[in-house]
């Protein structure tokens, strides 16, 4: 019998252990995020948005960084009911004791990554009065070369981290022979769509999927979720979280923030051409990758649905070129050397560097 589809809102959040915590917070906080509360060795933070957080970190066992999932929030109690009898449910229905309180109930996806659906929780009553690092954040309007509203005021800026909104998306890298099921397997659980495709330019197969919400006529981010694959992956894995922040100068802002505290950039900024948004890929302190990003699209099920050769082409209008390090998610290679060839990612193969080897 199939399985019905868990209808969900929109994210909550993700979750995460850290080989050092108190590294892995301060970086968090210099990226935006603000500290809600500490429960022994698990801190939850938020962003200035209704949700009580967004992120969750804890003290890893062991020298191991860790994801240890990303959790969604449901529509109705009903549908965390039907959580509840999922063939792939790993909880009953359980009270949670983060900031916020409600329900949840806990999944395992093919690949073991934990899937939370979330319902009841209380909402933030409002939001920080910072959402942007302008002096005066009711100056908005641009001037642009044939319009000019903005008269008489003028744009000054605070320096400091860029304020994190939301959680926009997170997702996977898997090896190619685990593509079809998992893919599968979020289509039959969650109310997913694809927004986009980026399919191999020879073969025509399917490598990237990014998938939003399915709210029908509702408008909802591009994507939420998105799985990658390629025959040299060994292992699934999460390549990277996302969030949201407001407007493009306090992007730029927070940029040069993580920058002055040593934090190590893994590629931005720059505009992606699916989604469009403008991204800012960050190591975090225990190498994982998270992104800045704003000005993203809204699709609904009436956006058409595109296919895109692979290729740096397919993923960015301007920016740096696209470094091994996004690719690999490795900090270390993340380096200041000059690229002497990009790294190719239809075939695999590397960038050469300046050292006079591969990386």
């Amino acid at each position: 019998m199939a399985i019905s589809q868990i209808q969900v809102a929109y994210l909550a959040h993700v979750h995460y252990s850290h080989p050092n915590l108190d590294d892995a917070v301060n970086f968090l906080q210099d990226f935006g995020l603000i500290v809600e509360v500490t429960i022994e060795r698990t801190v939850y933070l938020r962003g200035y948005g209704k949700q009580p957080f967004v992120y969750v970190a804890e003290q890893s066992p062991d020298q191991t960084r860790r994801f240890l999932g990303g959790y969604w929030v449901v529509q109705s109690e009903a549908e965390l009911q039907k959580a509840a009898t999922h063939p792939d449910a790993i909880s009953s229905i359980e009270d949670s004791l983060a900031p916020g309180g409600g329900r949840m109930v806990r999944l395992r996806d093919p690949n073991g990554f934990i899937v939370g659906l979330l319902y009841g929780q209380q909402e933030r009553a409002n939001g920080e009065s910072r959402t942007t690092l302008r002096v005066d954040p009711a100056t908005q309007a641009s001037n642009e070369g044939h319009a000019k509203p903005r008269k008489g005021s003028f744009r000054r800026f605070h320096k400091g981290a860029s304020p994190v909104h939301k959680l926009g998306h997170y997702g996977f890298m898997l090896p190619q022979d685990r593509y079809q099921d998992t893919v599968g397997w979020y289509y039959e659980t969650l109310n997913l769509k694809p927004s986009d495709y980026v399919v191999h330019p020879e073969t025509g197969e399917i490598e990237t999927v990014f998938n939003h919400i399915d709210l029908g006529d509702d408008y909802t981010d591009h994507h939420s979720f998105f799985l990658a694959s390629s025959p040299d992956i060994p292992r699934p894995t999460v390549h990277h979280s996302s969030f949201e922040i407001n407007d493009h100068d306090t992007q730029v802002i927070g940029h040069d923030w993580l920058a002055s505290k040593g934090w190590v950039n893994c590629w931005g900024i720059g505009r992606h051409i699916l989604g469009s948004q403008i991204f800012d890929y960050w190591f975090d302190a225990s190498g994982n990758i998270i992104e800045h990003y704003s000005d993203g699209d809204l699709v609904n099920q009436h956006t058409p649905v595109s296919k895109e050769p692979a290729g740096p082409q397919s993923l960015y209008v301007w920016g740096p070129n696209l470094p091994l390090a996004f690719i690999s998610g490795k900090i270390q290679h993340a380096t200041g050397h000059k690229v002497l060839q990009e790294p190719d990612v239809v075939n695999g193969r590397p960038a050469v560097y300046s050292t006079g080897h591969a990386s």
